[in-house]
């Protein structure tokens, strides 16, 4: 079992390293959230390791700057039909700290803008790995919404991403456009002040 690897760093891509280990060229495979904190190529680094074994493609190693970036994998990896590479791309798109809380929070439309996440496997996410979360300690367990400050709350969010969706609206689609109208909408907008909003952010 490799626990880490520390050597210096050859090649930096943002799914991919080679770390020059003892003159070997060891070629590790990262979440972008790990490779975009990695230092210049020609520094020294140290990176969490996971061994996965496929038979038919052999060992593959995967790096990680930090604990809970590498639980989180493994975590993900455990649920059904998600396999290395598509966690890789699940962690690229969000923080292991905004991954958690829309797990906690139950956070469907937010896990479906997420590269690779459907309404079925977001689901799975959240019942299969709710429990393991709370155990890590990570994430906002009052539900929060991640990335997301007080000050900029939706009206009536999950009620608005529901009439979007039956518009045809993609989640990720949905969840953009609410970024970019969310400093503009009063706290007491309603409903259809919100829909109104977002419809209007789309047409421009």
């Amino acid at each position: 079992m490799i626990d880490y690897i520390t050597g210096t760093l050859q090649v930096k891509q943002p799914h991919r390293v080679v770390v020059d280990y003892r003159g070997m060229g060891v070629e590790i495979l990262v979440p972008f959230s790990t490779s975009k904190d990695l230092p210049e190529k020609g520094l020294q680094v140290k990176l969490l390791c996971h061994l996965h074994w496929r038979q038919e493609d052999g060992p593959q190693l995967f790096g990680f700057s930090c604990e809970n970036e590498r639980q989180i994998f493994r975590i993900l990896t455990g649920v059904n039909k998600v396999g290395p590479k598509m966690a890789l791309n699940i962690m690229s798109a969000t923080t292991p700290e905004a991954l958690a809380t829309m797990i906690l929070s139950e956070n469907i439309a937010g896990l479906q803008s997420l590269k690779g996440v459907g309404p079925k496997l977001a689901s799975r996410l959240i019942v299969e790995l709710k429990d393991q979360i709370v155990k890590m300690g990570i994430g906002n367990v009052d539900g929060a919404r991640p990335e997301q400050s007080e000050s900029h709350i939706i009206p009536f969010e999950d009620d608005v991403r529901e009439a979007l969706e039956n518009l045809g609206y993609s989640a990720k689609e949905i969840s953009a456009c609410l970024k970019r109208v969310a400093k503009e909408l009063p706290a007491d907008s309603s409903i259809e002040d919100t829909i109104g909003a977002v419809l209007r952010a789309f047409a421009g």
